[in-house]
């Protein structure tokens, strides 16, 4: 810890001698080892998965508001650079509420970013989160985020892959469930969609065109917003897009990486 700023634990895969470094954010009521499957289908590039402030082993508290995540994320960027363990060139791509951090980050410039994945995320979580709307009335201590598993998925996602997926959600959740609702209302919070437009790196958005935890439209929205951007959506999936479609989601993004 530095001047109150946090050094985030993370995992390390992949190339570690690749000239791009991709660091991953996990969502809501995760962490870095619910994003650690989608980082090794990129065992060419350097792979970093951080716990985020208070999620797995990284200490401090939950931040109330998106934008308290990036101090210590920044902080720990910037001490792996200097290590080595990251390089110049790093792309950040967020999950959800990672999405949401991934989009500040950008938007604060505090980082060098090659460019940014948001994904099953958008600018404006606090216009297309219903589920979320659903919850404030809920104690936090009465919240259970098994609750949400069954909305993770599309309309055409097999059974086998949906018992796979929640075992994996189920299992590198965060300890402790307020946690996972702070996640929540934090994310539900999250509006700078107005100010994407000064957002001057490539952009990628990837979106399950039946998401009902994070509506498609943020997605759209902040497609539209970002000058250059791209969009993909994916058709008949969830908010467990990137865990459904694995191999789409793995070519789209390898193909944005390649062009940064």
């Amino acid at each position: 810890m530095s001047n109150g700023r946090i050094m985030l634990k993370y995992k390390q895969t992949g190339n570690s001698s690749s000239e791009t470094t991709l660091i991953f954010l996990h969502g809501s009521t995760m962490t870095k080892e619910s994003m650690l499957p989608v980082a090794e289908g990129f065992p060419q590039y350097n792979c970093i998965v951080f716990d985020l402030t208070a999620h797995g082993e990284s200490e401090g508290e939950e931040p109330y508001e998106v934008a308290g995540f990036l101090e210590d994320l920044e902080y720990s960027v910037e001490q792996l650079q200097q290590a080595g363990v990251a390089g110049e060139k790093v792309v950040l791509l967020g999950y959800s509420m990672g999405g949401a951090i991934t989009c500040e980050a950008a938007l604060r410039k505090k980082l060098k970013l090659a460019g940014i994945v948001l994904m099953g995320s958008g600018a404006d979580l606090s216009s297309h989160t219903p589920l979320v709307d659903g919850l404030k009335g809920l104690p936090a201590s009465e919240f259970k985020t098994a609750a949400l598993y069954s909305c993770l998925f599309g309309t055409d996602t097999p059974e086998e892959d949906q018992r796979a997926i929640t075992e994996l959600f189920a299992s590198t959740k965060t300890a402790e469930e307020e946690t996972g609702y702070g996640d929540l209302m934090a994310s539900n919070r999250y509006n700078r969609l107005a100010d994407c437009g000064a957002i001057d790196i490539p952009v990628l958005m990837v979106q399950g065109n039946d998401d009902r935890v994070v509506l498609p439209a943020a997605a759209v929205e902040t497609w539209k917003a970002i000058p250059g951007s791209e969009l993909l959506m994916i058709p008949y999936k969830g908010h467990a897009a990137i865990f459904e479609d694995k191999e789409l989601v793995r070519d789209k993004v390898q193909s944005f990486v390649e062009k940064l």
